[in-house]
């Protein structure tokens, strides 16, 4: 079970080998093609993506299909109605 508050439904994508230029470039597309909110984060001096948790559901929607059930219990569970 996920206790999280809605804040805590953000995921981020560990992009370590691009450069932050790549990075940058990424997030453009994601939010452009995609629709979420994401930006530019760095962990351990390096860059990823970190996509908001506003964007949560959207991002479900988008991949649900092509996760493996053993994998879903590693995202969190969908955010709580407001």
């Amino acid at each position: 079970m996920d206790y999280s508050s809605n804040k805590g439904k953000g995921i981020v994508f560990n992009t370590h080998s691009f450069t932050e230029a790549e990075v940058r470039q990424m997030c453009i597309e994601l939010e452009a093609k995609f629709g979420l909110a994401c930006w530019l984060k760095l962990n351990k001096g390096k860059p990823t993506i970190a996509i908001s948790g506003s964007s949560f559901e959207r991002f479900l929607d988008l991949t649900s299909p092509f996760i493996f059930a053993t994998m879903r219990a590693k995202l969190p569970s969908p955010r709580s109605a407001r």
